[in-house]
């Protein structure tokens, strides 16, 4: 008997949000004032403020939104370098995985996460050894784990994944003619973002637009990385509606979705509710232009549900 292949939705979760103490402007201190990220994101007491993402209460709190919309799998933005600014994020982003196994590990939670990281050291060195100094660090801390099964850790093909931010420095082509060692990368099956919007890809801004690929559609509210490059305007849901409809309008669905992303405030394409009204890059606005927190996850909630009705999910 023939089964319906089952698509998977995923979005990219930021990890390197510190805050141990409420004034410092150390990003490994106070990510939020170190960065001049004016948002206040839900808390899990309905309130709004900032957070620590090394807090297991904030983690579960955002596994639990996550799988009750039909999220599938959460992309560790660790684009940055594994072991930046002495660590942090990726003390935060182990944190994470271990509290996604005990999500997972509790019988009244029925639908299932997984978990996979991005890296990107090698928009920097244009290296493709990086790739392989990277996937070692990652094989070593997460696969090699009780977290690293595929009970817990996303897999494509039968590997883990492992996406590969390149920036405009490096791509598929060039590593599949790197002749380099590729001991651990081989052991994870590798996806790729860059900024050219390209069909296929796992990210970034997509600035050109959503492409329909069999394989992998990235979809984006908006985007604006407040460094000189044109922004994406979110136009009150307008971009993610056109976004989502690339998907919605094509005669069958992709292997996965891939929302970008969760709560990306630095560059702006955030979709988990949140307070933005001092952060006018990232208006949390509808078409009529009033400022509602939860506006862009519910318009998600919706999509995923237009979505999963019309090709029988």
């Amino acid at each position: 008997m023939d089964t319906k292949p089952h698509t998977d939705i995923g979005i990219w979760y930021s990890t390197w949000y510190a805050k141990t103490t409420d004034f410092s402007k150390s990003n490994r201190e106070n990510t939020w004032t170190a960065w001049n990220i004016a948002v206040e994101p839900l808390l899990p007491d309905g309130s709004f403020g900032t957070y620590d993402s090394i807090d297991p209460n904030i983690i579960s709190f955002h596994l639990e939104l996550m799988a009750e919309i039909g999220i599938d799998f959460i992309i560790m933005d660790q684009t940055n370098n594994i072991d930046v600014d002495g660590g942090y994020i990726n003390a935060r982003s182990l944190m994470t995985a271990k509290v996604l196994k005990e999500y997972n590990d509790a019988p009244e939670h029925t639908h299932k996460l997984r978990y996979c990281s991005a890296i990107g050291g090698i928009q920097w060195t244009r290296d493709y050894a990086t790739i392989e100094k990277e996937a070692k660090l990652l094989y070593e801390r997460y696969v090699q784990s009780d977290f690293g099964s595929s009970d817990y850790h996303y897999t494509v093909d039968g590997k883990p994944l492992l996406i590969v931010y390149a920036g405009n420095s490096g791509d598929a082509d060039g590593w599949a003619n790197y002749a380099g060692d590729k001991t651990y990368s081989s052991r994870f099956t590798l996806g790729w973002a860059n900024n050219a919007s390209e069909a296929g890809c796992y990210g970034w801004a997509f600035d050109k637009g959503t492409k329909w690929h069999p394989e992998t559609v990235v979809v984006m509210p908006g985007w604006d990385n407040r460094k000189g490059a044109k922004p994406v305007p979110r136009d009150g849901g307008r971009w993610y509606d056109q976004s989502w409809q690339v998907v919605l309008d094509a005669d069958r669905s992709p292997e996965r979705i891939v929302i970008n992303s969760f709560n990306e405030y630095a560059e702006c394409t955030a979709v988990f509710p949140a307070l933005t009204e001092n952060y006018p890059n990232m208006p949390y606005t509808n078409p009529k232009g009033d400022f509602d927190s939860y506006y862009y996850w519910n318009l998600t909630r919706e999509y995923i549900r237009r979505f999963k009705a019309k090709f029988g999910e």
